[in-house]
């Protein structure tokens, strides 16, 4: 029979579940994922190249990395509906800001500001919470649809901005952007906790996961300790593949601007469809990811992701028609999941739970690195060549190099298990 704190930590998991989905579509789906209808006008509009205008991107990458470590600090001690209600202001303050912004050094310091406060709530925060409310048997497809959020907010909001450029300037589109990041203090200041224990609660699932009326069960954490995972070829290893997976994304910036590029200015508005479809791609294969992890495990998931992403990138390199551009694009978005969905469950399958929260944040501040540097990189090539084809095939090196090195970790990750495995 289901009891009542059973019954009160179901509601709660989905009322967070509803939350993260908000974050993702309102935080990562228009910030970053929304930024390619930006790029396909911004820049001309305040006189800046494309190098020079994607340096945000660096400059909010790099301080992403200490957004995320700080948030593996801050989040613990000051509770997550703080940390993370301030930091969605800061994050809103700053987008709002990009519609004065006219330097390259302005956009580069927003980027900082968005860096330092975003990536502590729409890159970490979410796996986070995830795991904290939602068992082992539920977590993959509740934390695969949370995530695929930020796909939606990115297939909707690039054609809704792109459409409102012509109507209220790209400086109203970033005040509209700034109005629904704010949106997300709804949930964040009412029912975000990283820890049911502390209002005596459970993960939703956890009472599935041991047997039944082990309450002591229900509320450890057994994983290797953070002093044993980190001085380890594993986490190197899990580190360098977490990084490198957050290099396709830079892309997703520049396939509007590609088609562009391709089909010529007469293809502007269809260039945004691209982007439709590309979080379409990233929507169910997140939908579908989190399920497959919980079926036949996150390995399998991402080797079959990184298999899709190589060949997107190897067909982009010469696609010329539209259409075929469309599809590639649909496909290509399915590189997102790499981040949302296998950077998180790879983590927790290499380490188990015990030092979950910070060996994400060191791996998310991976993604951070690698993430500052591919924008810039793909935009600075362009300025100089005037094509993205040979950025794509630097990128499928990129990514063949990246699952070799998640592969790689596995067994030594399994030797450290063995070792220093604890189950409390």
């Amino acid at each position: 029979m289901t009891t009542d704190i059973d019954a009160r930590s179901k509601k709660r998991a989905l009322a967070v579940f509803v939350g993260c989905c908000v974050m993702q579509a309102f935080g990562l789906g228009t910030i970053l994922n929304s930024s390619s209808a930006y790029f396909a006008v911004v820049p001309g509009a305040v006189g800046l190249g494309m190098g020079e205008f994607a340096m945000w991107l660096t400059c909010y990458g790099i301080a992403a990395l200490f957004g995320t470590f700080f948030a593996g600090i801050l989040i613990p001690k000051f509770g997550a509906k703080t940390v993370i209600s301030v930091d969605v202001v800061i994050s809103a303050i700053a987008v709002a800001c990009f519609a004065f912004a006219t330097e390259a050094w302005q956009f580069a310091a927003l980027g900082v500001v968005i860096g330092l406060s975003g990536g502590m709530y729409f890159l970490y925060a979410t796996p986070l919470l995830m795991n904290a409310w939602f068992g082992k048997k539920y977590l993959g497809r509740y934390l695969g649809i949370a995530q695929l959020f930020s796909g939606i907010g990115g297939a909707i909001f690039p054609l809704v901005f792109t459409s409102l450029f012509g109507v209220i300037g790209y400086q109203g589109v970033y005040f509209l952007n700034a109005v629904l990041i704010a949106c997300i203090l709804i949930f964040s200041l009412t029912v975000f906790c990283e820890n049911p224990a502390k209002i005596g609660l459970h993960a939703y699932g956890a009472e599935e996961d041991v047997t039944k009326g082990s309450d002591e069960a229900k509320i450890s954490f057994p994983g290797v300790p953070l002093k044993y995972a980190l001085p380890t070829l594993a986490f190197v290893l899990c580190f360098i593949g977490c990084a490198l997976s957050a290099f396709p994304g830079s892309y997703n910036s520049y396939i509007q601007a590609n088609a562009v590029s391709v089909l010529g200015d007469g293809y502007l508005a269809f260039s945004a469809t691209l982007m439709t479809a590309l979080q379409i791609g990233y929507i169910i294969s997140t939908f579908v990811a989190g399920f497959l992890a919980d079926k036949i495990g996150i390995k399998k998931v991402t080797i079959i992701l990184y298999a899709i992403l190589i060949i997107c990138y190897i067909l982009f390199s010469f696609l010329n028609s539209p259409f075929a551009l469309l599809a590639c694009a649909f496909f290509f978005g399915m590189n997102n999941s790499l981040v949302t969905i296998s950077i998180p469950m790879l983590v927790k399958e290499y380490f188990g739970d015990k030092a979950y929260d910070k060996i994400l944040s060191y791996c998310m501040m991976g993604v951070g690195l690698m993430g500052s540097m591919g924008a810039p990189v793909i935009g600075f090539i362009f300025d100089s060549t005037g094509s993205y084809s040979g950025t794509f095939i630097v990128g499928a090196v990129v990514g063949a190099v990246a699952i070799v090195a998640i592969l790689a970790a596995f067994p030594f990750a399994k030797k450290v298990r063995e070792a220093h495995w604890a189950n409390s």
